[in-house]
């Protein structure tokens, strides 16, 4: 490891960078916590501090139905989203980097270019789809939706990160009288902790930053994810915008992903050395 010394100029520079950083990360953080302690006819500035905090909002929002509803539904749309994309995608991957020839080839190039066509290309067929399928207003069904969406993607991950395991690995797994997909599941998978992590924070952000297609998708109150919630507390009441109430929701919206940042703080950082060590 290089020992790298840095002069007390650098030092100073390096403290007040991290500090700027910090302070932009935080700024909106602020601004939810500022105006949604403030009463709804409150115009002043959103920068100055609430000289009058009130908690109300905060209470609604506890109180209302409808967001633990909407929480419910994101956290059943994001597990059923990663219990159907992380085995098909990381099976498929494996397939892949263990398989050779011209339709293997075809296959992974295919991957790639349906990877660079955009999503909002492809929403109104989609949208006609699944009115089609009858999957509309239905978590289990916008799940399917966000897991195919992001298939290519994580086979791709899972193809190129299986193909750095080295193949001696099958050949003993075979040798102990293992078959394929218990050589996987015990040998292949838990050397993927890494990318496996990472994904599953994709699809939380994916599930918690849904907008679009459950926009369309999801028309019931009761089918809605967190941000269709927030959306409905920002449209207020007779069209009436309630701000500090819809920014109130936006920190209760924040909060669950704090929470599993948290919770699984360890695993996050484990994958990540892991990475890091692989490469």
């Amino acid at each position: 490891m290089i020992n790298q010394q840095y002069s007390a100029a650098q030092k100073v520079g390096i403290v007040l960078i991290s500090a700027l950083l910090i302070l932009l990360y935080c700024f909106p953080l602020y601004l939810l916590i500022n105006v949604s302690l403030r009463d709804y006819q409150d115009l002043s500035s959103r920068l100055a501090l609430t000289k009058n905090p009130i908690f109300d909002h905060y209470v609604r929002i506890a109180l209302d139905p409808l967001f633990w509803t909407a929480l419910k539904n994101t956290i059943l749309l994001f597990v059923l989203d990663v219990l159907i994309l992380i085995p098909i995608a990381s099976l498929a991957g494996y397939g892949l980097s263990r398989s050779s020839g011209f339709v293997v080839r075809s296959i992974r190039t295919m991957n790639v270019l349906i990877m660079m066509i955009p999503g909002t290309a492809l929403l109104v067929g989609t949208y006609s789809l699944m009115v089609k399928l009858r999957l509309t207003n239905s978590i289990p069904g916008l799940a399917l939706l966000s897991a195919g969406t992001g298939m290519t993607s994580t086979m791709f991950f899972y193809t190129t990160f299986t193909s750095m395991i080295p193949v001696e690995l099958d050949e003993a797994a075979s040798i102990d009288g293992a078959g394929v997909i218990q050589t996987y599941f015990s040998v292949i998978f838990p050397q993927l902790k890494a990318i496996t992590i990472t994904r599953i924070i994709s699809v939380l952000t994916g599930c918690w930053n849904s907008y679009l297609m459950p926009m369309y998708v999801l028309t019931k109150a009761e089918r809605f994810t967190l941000l269709l919630y927030v959306r409905k507390l920002f449209s207020g009441m007779m069209n009436i915008p309630n701000i500090p109430l819809a920014y109130t929701g936006c920190l209760f919206m924040i909060l669950p992903i704090l929470v599993f940042y948290f919770a699984m703080q360890k695993y996050i950082i484990g994958g990540q050395l892991d990475s890091a060590v692989k490469g």
